[in-house]
């Protein structure tokens, strides 16, 4: 019975540190929305262990720790699978400006040997 006022007060914790990057412009209104329902579900859990076995149950699992190991996996694999993407288009945008940038400078560089070759 400690653990779940522990994890329940730690889970607290984590939403207020969402609420706070929120507010600091870190974390996006989706971003916050999924954050504290995902920690809301996972409280849930923790207060109410009897309930992964109930779904479980429901979609043919044996037991709900194993549900709640699929989810999680597949919980995973999804964040990685948006962060791989976010990534990509990071990357995308940095050679963008480096391009850009560079054609700046070749452009300032060649105006200013224009200018020293006529001294």
């Amino acid at each position: 019975m400690l653990i779940q006022y522990l994890l329940s007060f730690l889970i607290l914790l984590i939403i207020y540190r969402v609420v706070i990057k929120w507010r600091q412009g870190i974390l996006t209104s989706r971003d916050v929305i999924f954050w504290i329902g995902f920690w809301f579900v996972v409280g849930i859990i923790i207060l109410l262990p009897d309930t992964t076995s109930y779904l479980a149950e429901l979609v043919g699992v044996g037991r709900g720790a194993d549900l709640i190991v699929y989810l999680s996996i597949v919980l995973i694999f999804y964040i990685i699978f948006q962060m791989t993407i976010k990534i990509e288009k990071i990357e995308r945008n940095i050679t963008k400006v480096v391009r850009t940038v560079a054609m700046k400078e070749e452009v300032d560089n060649n105006g200013q040997q224009t200018t020293n070759e006529k001294t």
